[in-house]
Formats: structure tokens, C-alpha cells, sequence
């Protein structure tokens, strides 16, 4: 736990940045601000939204989890034989610094920051899943956040949020524990596949495919600015090309775009559910867990389900039981799938 008391979770996404504030042991308030029209520069946009947040929520002075992008970390998977004797401990730490110094350009362990984490172990071998960043970019964060007087608890990786949030809806349904699930988290500009095995992170891939390509396509077939395209967007539906009725020979066309892009995810998210599968140490995936503001068009679960021959479920937050000073939060929190938040926030005061 926190010397200080947490007071809410500031989600950093590629494409905006979330808040939520936490009081009385009730949601308080949540509010989010898009890089819509902002500077092309993130930190520049970043420090933008938040002074238009910063008027919408009042921020300052509040103890917050904040999560970025997992963009912005080196997230690698190693194995190494296991050894048991004295002093192996710190040759296996030696071991990890020269795969790092390898595997990341400019890589030096006083520069990064490096977190450890054994996936799996046996009298023979471990798997470590390491996640690394530079002091830097985490220095750059605190700088911009210490401006708007955000007091930071801790900065996390909005996958490692996802993954305690799907965590901890696991525990809380009553159905059987899910011992290998993998989750797509379609975000704006990528889209993460990860895999989690009783509630610790296992293998990870980043996608270049993300909700703003959907965007991007309405936008030019329909003659939207951005904003419209997104309202658009949300009021679509995938799948059943053949048996839809088009309009116009516009829309048809914007369809199979759409459907382009939907195919080239779908066929990322099969081959890293071959690929992680052949990897496993035990058993398949049993599921596939669908989240993400990406997915707000609707058809992606039926979009899957038809494609894998796995269940395809959505993240519900109602299994939180969360109580609400605002409905309308509830409302938010639910239409907009603000999982990555919730994660961060729900970790630490539950």
C-alpha cells in the first residue's frame, strides 16, 4: 500500500489521456481529453490536454497511478537454465544486462529502468518477461505532471494495468478460472495482443493497427472531419457484407476498406494465437478477452468469434460493482471502454 492515500489514475494513451478521481470509496468523477486537432508533437499535445482536462477535473494537488503506453517501454521475453547455486542469482542478473545491451540499442542498466518478471520456472529452465524504459522518457513524464502539480505515485505500463483489471474480474466471476487467456487491446493507433496465465503477463506483441485506421478510412469515403468519423464509426456494424444493402457504390467501397483492415487484425490475432499456443508450457488458450476504444465499432466480437474457434468475450466492468457519484460516469466508463484507467485505478483501492 501507499503512504499516501490514491486519489485517482491518469491514463497517457497514443491518442488522449483519462482521468478518474476516487472518493468515499465511490467513482467521483471521470473526464478525458483526445489529441484532436493539438500540436503534431505528443508532449506538446500532452501538456495541452491537460490543461483543458485540468479545467474539466480538478487535478492538482491529487495522488495519482498513471499508466503510458506500452509503446514507450522495450518489452522482451528471455529464458535461461536454471540454476540453483551460490552466487547464480547474480550471474543470471549479469546474464540479463548483456541480452539487454544486445537486444536494445544504447541499453546501459544505469540509464533504463528495468523491471523483472519469471513467467515460469522448473528444476531446469525460467521464463522472464522484462520490461525496460529509459529514465528519460520517464523523467519527461514527471517533469510535464509536476507542472500541473499531479503528485505521481507510480507510472505503470497500461498493459500491466489491462492485465491486474482482467486479473481481478477473473477472481470475481463465478465462472471457472480461465488459465490462459490472451487479450486484444484495439487502441488508436496500435493494438496489443497479450497473453496472461493466472494473472501473470506472459507473452506480449505490439500491432500496428489500431481504431484511428477505421477513422481514417470513413473520414476520406464520407467527407468527415475527425470528430464526425469517430461519431460515424460508432454507429457502424462489421461482418455480413454479402447480405448488406449499400446505398451508394461509395459506401460499398468503404466497407471493403473497412473489411481490409479488419482481416489484416484478425489474421495478426491468429498468428500470435498459433504462436503463443506453441509456446506455452502447458495447456492452450482457453479465451480471448476484446477491449479497447478501438473497438467501438460494433461487429469486432462477432467479427472473431466467427474467425477463431475460441469464445470472444468483451471486458465487463460490472463485474466490479463499482458505486457512482455520477451515473452518467457509468455510462462513460462503459460506452468508451475505459479499461486501461480502471485497471490502474482498481488495483490499488479495492
Amino acid at each position: 500500500m501507499f503512504e499516501f492515500k490514491v486519489d485517482g489514475a491518469l491514463d497517457i494513451g497514443n491518442s488522449g489521456i483519462k482521468a478518474v478521481l476516487y472518493k468515499n470509496k465511490k467513482i467521483d468523477k471521470i473526464s478525458y481529453v483526445d489529441y484532436l486537432d493539438m500540436a503534431e508533437e505528443k508532449i506538446v499535445a500532452l501538456q495541452e490536454s491537460l490543461e483543458i482536462l485540468g479545467k474539466k477535473i480538478n487535478l492538482r494537488g491529487k495522488n495519482l497511478i498513471v499508466t503510458i503506453p506500452a509503446s514507450k517501454f522495450y518489452i522482451k521475453t528471455l529464458e535461461y537454465n536454471n540454476n540453483k547455486e551460490e552466487g547464480s542469482e547474480i550471474d543470471l542478473e549479469v546474464k540479463i544486462e548483456e541480452d539487454l545491451e544486445d537486444i536494445i540499442s544504447g541499453y546501459t542498466k544505469d540509464e533504463f529502468i528495468t523491471q523483472i518478471e519469471t513467467v515460469y520456472e522448473t528444476d531446469l529452465y525460467k521464463k522472464l518477461l522484462v520490461i525496460t524504459i529509459p529514465i528519460e522518457e520517464i523523467e519527461k513524464i514527471l517533469g510535464i505532471l509536476s507542472h500541473f502539480k499531479i503528485r505521481v505515485l507510480k507510472i505503470i505500463p497500461d498493459f500491466i494495468a489491462l492485465n491486474d483489471l482482467v486479473d481481478l474480474l477473473d477472481q470475481k466471476s463465478e465462472e471457472e478460472t480461465n488459465e490462459n487467456v490472451m487479450i486484444v487491446d484495439i487502441g488508436g493507433e496500435t493494438s496489443k495482443i497479450f497473453m496472461s496465465t493466472l494473472g501473470t503477463l506472459n507473452m506480449f506483441r505490439i500491432v500496428g493497427i489500431g481504431g484511428n485506421d477505421f477513422t481514417e478510412i470513413i473520414k476520406d469515403h464520407e467527407m468527415l472531419d475527425y470528430e464526425g468519423a469517430e461519431l460515424e464509426k460508432q454507429q457502424l456494424e462489421l461482418g455480413d457484407d454479402e447480405n448488406r444493402k449499400y446505398k451508394t457504390q461509395g459506401e460499398m467501397s468503404m466497407f471493403k476498406d473497412l473489411t481490409s483492415v479488419v482481416n489484416e487484425l484478425t489474421t495478426q490475432i491468429g498468428n500470435s494465437l498459433e504462436y503463443f499456443n506453441a509456446n506455452l508450457a502447458e495447456g492452450r488458450i482457453s479465451k480471448i478477452l476484446l477491449t479497447g476504444g478501438g473497438a467501438l465499432m460494433q461487429g469486432f466480437k462477432t467479427y472473431f468469434d466467427d474467425a477463431f474457434d475460441l469464445p470472444c468475450e468483451e471486458i465487463d466492468l460490472n463485474l466490479l460493482n463499482l458505486d457512482y457519484k455520477n451515473l452518467e460516469d457509468k455510462e462513460l466508463l462503459s460506452t468508451f471502454k475505459i479499461t486501461t484507467l480502471m485497471g490502474a485505478l482498481i488495483k490499488e483501492v479495492v
